[in-house]
């Protein structure tokens, strides 16, 4: 496999990728974290993508869990981790990692400066390339599915009152967007329509929360509801209908550039 294509199945799953220098090896900076050969300690030299609850971790040392392959001592890798353990210090686990070398680095970058605002460019690029339709436009209405009203209509009808939701209920509603521009691939019409939840719960707090008079870019899905978190759509959607589930499936008219050239990547 190539490196650069292995790097991008890396970075595709990676949520915290750092530039670091191995300290110590079979070592921990937290009790919490039992020491294997499988643990270092690194400090962090340079943060590519991350979260923004990470971000404070620059310059300081913290345990790695290795995935696949070995690091040496004094060595400067590029790691490809999620978070792990938080405490008085902080624990990854790394998916991978390589040699830091310049052109890796620059690769993976788009806003050197900023690694928060990289993480969030880099999972649209992901989006991007999985979506099924992109467009730009603007959302002129908010309404209740179709099947939400007849259910309603006939709880109604038989004197039901009241209906039991469950605790995980995504309480789908529909986004009405008026279509600007189509950005990959077809559409008939001047409307799309997209479900998405409106609740607040933790599985779906993150999706994003369409509302009338807004404008973007929209990154369109059918296959979203394979997730196994998200098996509560399945028995509420058709086979034709869209969800924009992921953070990064709306986004501001300003990256369309960047999603332009997204929509025309495959990820391997």
């Amino acid at each position: 496999m190539a490196e650069g294509t292995r790097s991008e199945e890396l970075a595709a799953q990676a949520k915290f990728i750092f530039q670091g220098t191995v300290r110590r090896v079979r070592a921990a900076t937290m009790r919490e974290v039992p020491v294997t050969d499988n643990t270092v300690v690194v400090r962090v030299d340079r943060l590519i993508h991350a979260p923004e609850a990470l971000t404070d971790y620059a310059g300081q040392e913290i345990t790695v869990q290795l995935g696949a392959g070995e690091v040496e001592q004094g060595q400067t890798y590029v790691f490809y981790a999620n978070g792990w353990v938080f405490g008085d210090s902080l624990a990854v686990q790394s998916l991978g990692h390589e040699a830091a070398t310049a052109p890796a680095v620059a690769r993976l970058s788009s806003h050197p400066d900023d690694p928060v605002r990289s993480l969030a460019s880099h999972e649209a690029h992901i989006q991007a390339t999985q979506a099924d339709l992109i467009v730009t436009g603007h959302v002129s209405a908010i309404r209740l599915p179709a099947a939400e009203v007849t259910a309603r209509t006939t709880a109604m009808a038989s004197g039901q009152t009241t209906e039991r939701i469950s605790e995980h209920a995504p309480l789908l509603q529909e986004a009405v967007i008026d279509i600007d521009e189509v950005i990959k691939g077809s559409h008939e019409g001047k409307q799309v329509v997209v479900q998405f939840p409106t609740s607040t719960d933790v599985r779906w707090y993150q999706a994003p929360k369409f509302h009338t008079g807004q404008d973007g870019v929209f990154l369109l899905h059918k296959d979203q509801r394979d997730v196994a978190a998200h098996a509560a759509l399945a028995a509420s959607l058709g086979p034709d209908e869209y969800t924009a589930l992921h953070p990064a499936d709306v986004q501001p008219l300003e990256e369309l550039p960047r999603i332009r050239l997204s929509a025309q990547a495959r990820i391997p």
